[in-house]
């Protein structure tokens, strides 16, 4: 290839994990890019740049996904390669970057590397029984709802699911372990998961210090998993060999394995809430009045009604009775704020 543009997987840890392919691949080009904002490597452009023995630039976040053109330009005529960390199409802009490239008739290749979705399988649940994979962002980026709502539907099918953590490597911020179970645990509301919950942490998968321990939720957020790049598991059913796995290589207290079944059931999810409920209704306490009621405090009131929604929304024609709770909370919320005066309501008609 003369031309064209080639994305050259790193692999998941460092310099090392390149493989033979990928060297001289990137030893051939004439232009040699890298980025590092999508995963964090214990590498950097000088180790790089010994290994390979060419000259690198370094690639910004905006460079790819608002410089694209400029890239795919200079690939038109010269031989241009993208290092990427972990495996190169694992992010959704690496895909774009190969589809614009193929609209303009500009030659591509990909030369994939190691990978965290299957690295994930060192922890010793088959990658065969993972679901959908989700990440969760970090604070103030968005709201774990979606990542809630992947937990709830790969467990109900009995599917293992990879929780991918958040990170802004340029401001050197990254989601660990413990601050996404905190986030998970403090936010759901379908059920997905609770402090009993068998979940797996792991970090550094790839290097000659990864880490993993499986447990309950309640432990597991007390856990320090050291440096990043960490992710979060939440199994499904285990097959028996899982069960020994987790409990020999990531350590898990043989009483605290799921027994094999589904999660969570119709009858089981009810008697959870009742209780709730019921415990809510014989230990609540009356506050001081009159409460100081704002703008603000009636706005994220509404907004909490407003997911419960989009909830129902999205589970209107997969799984009936959860949009029928989600629904049931969503007006349960905006019928106290109109009881209490907060907003002007008048419900339809036979609502």
């Amino acid at each position: 290839m003369g031309r064209g543009l080639i994305l050259i997987s790193i692999g998941l840890f460092d310099e090392w994990d390149l493989s033979l392919r990928a060297l001289e691949e990137a030893r051939g080009c004439d232009a040699l890019y890298a980025e590092f904002y999508t995963t964090k490597l214990k590498t950097d452009l000088g180790r790089l740049e010994a290994l390979i023995g060419r000259p690198i630039k370094r690639l910004r976040r905006r460079d790819l996904e608002e410089g694209a053109e400029a890239l795919l330009e200079e690939a038109n005529n010269l031989r241009v390669g993208v290092l990427v960390g972990g495996d190169c199409l694992t992010a959704t802009t690496h895909i774009s970057l190969l589809i614009m490239a193929a609209k303009r008739g500009i030659p591509f290749r990909v030369i994939h590397g190691s990978s965290i979705l299957t690295a994930v399988a060192e922890a010793g649940l088959s990658i065969y029984k993972f679901g959908r994979t989700v990440t969760l962002p970090l604070p103030g980026r968005g709201a774990p709802d979606s990542v809630l709502r992947a937990i709830y539907e790969n467990r109900m099918l009995g599917l293992h699911t990879l929780i991918l953590l958040d990170l802004e490597v340029e401001e050197d911020r990254y989601l660990t372990v413990n601050e996404a179970l905190k986030i998970l645990l403090g936010s759901d509301r379908l059920g997905a998961l609770d402090e009993e919950t068998l979940v797996v942490g792991v970090s550094r998968l790839g290097s000659d210090s990864p880490q993993i321990r499986a447990g309950r939720a309640g432990e597991i957020v007390k856990e320090s998993f050291g440096e990043p790049p960490q992710a979060l598991i939440i199994p499904g059913d285990l097959h028996f060999v899982e069960a020994e796995a987790l409990r020999i290589l990531g350590g898990c207290p043989e009483g605290e394995l799921q027994p094999p079944g589904r999660f969570m059931n119709l009858q089981g999810l009810i008697e959870r809430y009742l209780e709730a409920c019921r415990r809510a209704l014989r230990e609540m306490r009356m506050m001081p009045l009159p409460a100081q009621v704002g703008e603000k405090e009636v706005r994220e009131l509404i907004n909490h009604a407003e997911r419960y929604f989009r909830d129902a929304e999205y589970y209107a024609d997969r799984r009936g009775i959860t949009s029928l709770a989600a629904i049931s909370y969503c007006e349960g919320i905006l019928d106290a704020a109109r009881l209490l005066r907060l907003i002007d309501l008048q419900w339809p008609t036979g609502t």
